[in-house]
């Protein structure tokens, strides 16, 4: 992964988080919670990106034992986002700021 790619992933996950804490910065105590967010935000593009990893099956037969795979439809980036901020919404909640 070259560096430019790493560092909008970064940026990425950053502009996500202060969005959802509705801030402005990030809060240094979240700096390891952000660290494991970009790395589980790195491995869901690769898993995207690894022909291997979306074969599925799409049907069995049982008589004469057939299998076939298809491919699983990858999710958008931005619900890719979201379901990386709901595994952490336990540890980013108390950094919350509400709006009214």
């Amino acid at each position: 992964m070259d560096d430019t790619l790493l560092a909008l992933y970064i940026a990425e996950v950053g502009q996500s988080i202060k969005t959802y804490l509705n801030r402005s910065d990030i809060p240094p105590a979240l700096s390891f919670v952000y660290a494991n967010m970009v790395i589980d935000f790195i491995n869901g593009e690769q898993r995207k990106d690894d022909p291997e990893g979306q074969a599925a099956v799409s049907s069995i037969k049982e008589g004469d034992v057939t299998v076939q795979f298809g491919s699983v439809k990858a999710d958008s980036r931005e619900l890719a986002t979201q379901a990386l901020m709901f595994n952490y919404s336990d540890q980013l909640n108390r950094h919350r700021k509400f709006r009214w």
